[in-house]
């Protein structure tokens, strides 16, 4: 049987380039995967082709054992959803970029839950008042944090985060580990991470063993 996320001799690069081939990877629901590797070696770059943003050279990504063309790929990257290390926050409050992706369909039939996000922001160190604040006025810590809830509440099946924890400091990494962890085991959410910092992942993938 298929596990939720399937990656079948992935090869992946920028442009012609190849950075990583050959990669088989299966993650079941409520599993964390940490990737590791040095800069360079494409770790960035593989989390935007599982995600369908770039083009893989060859190989597959399957969700529940079906591709993005099979799935539709509207649906395939609502349910596959990238959190990218630099915040990416757009002008207006923390509500509004919270709710933001609500109002553009990106959201996998949910609506928006302002009681979950005060708790999953509590949760990770973000004060319930900080809601309508602008959001360029909060450090850049802070805005990990929210954008990390922010992909959250959209529920997808698989999370893939790209140093999400780089600009905070221990107790905040702390924190942001005990959320993920929460809805790991509360919806089988299944997650892979690249990061420096120490994990409580499940699984662990050395891309240095995939460079061509």
């Amino acid at each position: 049987m298929a596990g939720l996320l399937t990656i079948e001799q992935l090869s992946v690069g920028a442009g012609s380039v190849e950075l990583l081939r050959g990669l088989d990877v299966s993650l079941e629901p409520g599993e964390q995967l940490t990737v590791t590797g040095p800069s360079g070696l494409g770790k960035t770059t593989l989390l935007r082709t599982i995600a369908g943003l770039t083009d893989p050279l060859s190989g597959r990504v399957l969700l529940r054992g079906r591709s993005g063309d099979e799935v539709g790929w509207p649906t395939f990257r609502r349910q596959i959803v990238l959190m990218q290390q630099k915040p990416t926050l757009t002008g207006g409050t923390v509500r509004e970029n919270l709710h933001r992706p609500f109002a553009y369909r990106c959201a996998n039939g949910c609506g928006y839950d302002e009681a979950k996000a005060v708790k999953c922001l509590d949760a990770v160190g973000i004060e319930p008042d900080r809601l309508d604040q602008p959001a360029s006025e909060l450090s850049v810590g802070q805005q990990q944090r929210v954008c990390l809830v922010r992909s959250l509440l959209v529920e997808p099946l698989v999370l893939l985060l790209d140093e999400p924890t780089s600009a905070l400091d221990a107790d905040a990494v702390e924190a942001t580990q005990r959320l993920i962890n929460g809805e790991c085991q509360r919806r089988g959410l299944a997650v892979m991470v690249v990061t420096h910092h120490a994990s409580h992942a499940t699984k662990r993938l050395d891309l240095t063993s995939y460079k061509p």
